[in-house]
């Protein structure tokens, strides 16, 4: 499913400065820390997280982002998903920085996320990797998967969970 969204539009069209981009997406992915869970967010809490104020087309382009942003949330009423929601949205703000989720795609995930079309990724990280801290959640896997595949770039293991975990979270 490719829908033509406007914010990847202008941004392919250099329409976004790179900083506009950067606000944006750092407020994706940081807004929903302010609720416990996501019954109560709007768009507009979004743009009033934004340090840059946003003209006409690219305001417009931005709410459509975070209109996908609330579904998403509000499809989490329980605090412990709502909290894997907010560290997935966390994972996926560094993979668009690094070039491996694109606007796109992410825009296509958080809207079968608030269509109930895709879940969030699920794993038994004690049963996988052993004794882990309190709270280990979905990032700190990405980050173990990075670091053994830093240590071992054959690591069969970690290519083949890091691609299921790319996979869950709209990576192309």
């Amino acid at each position: 499913m490719i829908t033509a969204y406007q914010l990847p539009a202008l941004a392919e069209q250099k329409n976004v400065s790179n900083d506009e981009m950067q606000d944006i997406i750092r407020v994706l992915a940081q807004a929903p820390l302010l609720y416990d869970d996501g019954q109560h967010i709007m768009a507009q809490d979004y743009l009033e997280g934004l340090e840059i104020v946003l003209m006409h087309d690219t305001r417009r382009a931005a709410m459509e982002l975070y209109e996908l942003g609330v579904k998403a949330c509000r499809r989490f009423p329980d605090s412990l998903q709502y909290e894997q929601l907010q560290d997935v949205l966390g994972l996926q703000a560094e993979l668009w920085q690094e070039g491996i989720l694109t606007l796109n795609d992410w825009m296509n995930w958080l809207k079968q996320i608030g269509e109930g079309q895709r879940a969030l990724p699920v794993y038994d990280f004690a049963a996988m990797l052993g004794e882990l801290p309190e709270g280990y959640m979905i990032h700190d896997f990405h980050d173990e998967l990075q670091y053994r595949l830093e240590q071992d770039v054959t690591n069969a293991w970690a290519k083949e969970e890091r691609k299921k975990l790319y996979d869950s979270l709209g990576v192309r």
